[in-house]
């Protein structure tokens, strides 16, 4: 049995608490954005569930007129044509989030960095005639990693695997970074560390923060897991964005940053 509290304050001030020492030397991206409001809710698709979800997910965002961007785990774009096809066709982008999705990518050395990410790409263009333009490492980067923005800069991608706000450029490569958690800077907004830590927050604080963030924020970056992501969820975050937001896949705002 797991044990879990929903408690938005404990919530709050406990991971405040630990967040520092436990992520002191986490990189968090301090970029500038001074162009139209835009926000981006892409997706990760890290297995076959994530990818079965989909099809429904996208039907949801036709319905709202919305492209948006997955990054997908390479070996998924096997078996699951159909469903990528379906995602090309209603416009939305493909992000590399390397072949196999490695626990510990972070700590790999260049040589299977490189191939995890190249291998992905090669991958797309075969199957598909597409060429990603972006990348999202898995469970994201805590630390600066030079290796990584030269691989990319040879590759062409810009990136999208660290924690802070705005656009920078890293190396020659364009870097939007996952929009922080008001509360807990070392995070990024998402749904893992709301709701699938021991200690939680509410629905009511979640949406509470995301206003926050549409109001604070001209450019709001974030992702949500396609598996946990239920059609009544993400209309509920969807009818929370202001008008004045422009919504768009992750690699528009490379072109309009």
């Amino acid at each position: 049995m797991t044990f879990s509290v929903t408690n938005s304050f404990l919530h709050k001030y406990a991971l405040k608490a630990v967040l520092p020492f436990i992520l002191r030397n986490r990189f968090i991206v301090e970029g500038e954005y001074v162009k139209q409001r835009a926000v981006c809710i892409s997706f990760d698709c890290e297995n076959v569930d994530d990818m079965k979800r989909i099809p429904s997910l996208s039907d949801k965002l036709k319905d709202n007129n919305i492209a948006t961007s997955f990054a997908l785990r390479g070996d998924l774009l096997f078996g699951q044509e159909n469903i990528v096809k379906g995602m090309l066709k209603n416009r939305h982008e493909i992000i590399n989030h390397t072949f196999s999705h490695p626990p510990i990518f972070r700590l790999m050395d260049a040589q299977k960095m490189r191939k995890e990410i190249e291998s992905f790409q090669m991958a797309a263009k075969e199957k598909f005639g597409c060429r990603p333009e972006g990348f999202r490492a898995p469970h994201l980067m805590r630390k600066y990693n030079g290796t990584l923005f030269q691989i990319l800069k040879e590759n062409q991608l810009y990136d999208s695997s660290y924690i802070g706000w705005g656009v920078s450029s890293i190396n020659g490569v364009v870097e939007i970074p996952l929009t922080s958690c008001p509360h807990h800077p070392q995070l990024c907004f998402d749904y893992a560390h709301h709701f699938q830590l021991p200690l939680r927050s509410g629905l009511k604080k979640f949406f509470e923060l995301w206003e926050y963030l549409l109001k604070r924020r001209k450019l709001v970056n974030i992702y949500l897991d396609p598996r946990l992501t239920s059609d009544a969820f993400l209309q509920e975050m969807l009818v929370r964005i202001p008008e004045d937001y422009r919504f768009c896949r992750v690699r528009d705002i490379v072109d309009f940053k």
